[in-house]
């Protein structure tokens, strides 16, 4: 860690334990932790203007699967493909989720629903098809170093902001520095200079251990902050 970037961390974790407190009040996600389907559909879909989308998009799914008799909160890629497959492809999944956002912004761009299937075809071709799967790559290497190379090679997804939610999804430590993120940063961090977002994202983990909390606990109260959601828990 530079002199530069520690100097940055003390700060930051200075106004967030002024803003946030003991860790034991704050709200927590819940994430998908049976659901590899779940992680892959709630991460490729979050980086859009609003997070009720994504719930839109998740509970549309959800509802579908249930509808056919089965539990989304258990699916993996296996049950993700089907779905596409039983709909008719990227275009008609969209449907079905009421979403037809594209990956950027350019009408040529691919749809999410395409990126997302892209992804659990990578996934399942890896031999990540459960939560279990991955769960067990994860042991062997946590960094999941193949996992997360194919995911960077998806349309737009190269700047690893939804590797990182998909892995907090799922469980693991990790940050998303998205746009709620950098903003927290920018205004409580007193940082002059520009910073990418996985400088950001390796600020908030470097703040996260100086706390000291999990990253990803961290990762989400601030987001929670920055967009105007919940913080703390009601007291018992």
């Amino acid at each position: 860690m530079t002199t530069e970037l520690a100097v940055e961390a003390e700060k930051l974790t200075d106004a967030c334990r002024v803003i946030f407190g003991d860790p034991t009040t704050w709200m927590t996600a819940d994430g998908y932790p049976s659901s590899l389907a779940l992680c892959i559909i709630d991460s490729l879909w979050s980086t859009g203007p609003s997070y009720g989308a994504v719930q839109k998009v998740v509970a549309r799914y959800s509802a579908h699967r249930r509808l056919i008799g089965h539990d989304a909160s258990q699916d993996g890629t296996d049950e993700l493909l089907h779905v596409f497959k039983d709909v008719g492809g990227s275009g008609a999944f969209a449907d079905l989720v009421g979403n037809h956002n594209r990956a950027y912004a350019d009408r040529r761009a691919p749809l999410k629903a395409e990126v997302v299937y892209q992804a659990a075809l990578s996934l399942h071709a890896l031999g990540i098809r459960t939560m279990k799967d991955l769960r067990e790559r994860y042991e062997a290497d946590e960094h999941l170093t193949d996992l997360k190379k194919v995911w960077l090679r998806l349309p737009s997804q190269s700047s690893g902001v939804t590797f990182n939610y998909f892995l907090i999804l799922a469980g693991y430590p990790s940050v998303k520095p998205d746009r709620m993120i950098i903003r927290f940063v920018k205004e409580h961090g007193a940082i002059v200079r520009e910073l990418t977002p996985m400088q950001t994202g390796d600020l908030i983990k470097q703040v996260a251990t100086l706390y000291p909390v999990a990253a990803n606990r961290l990762d989400h109260v601030v987001w929670r902050y920055a967009s105007g959601r919940k913080v703390f828990r009601d007291k018992e």
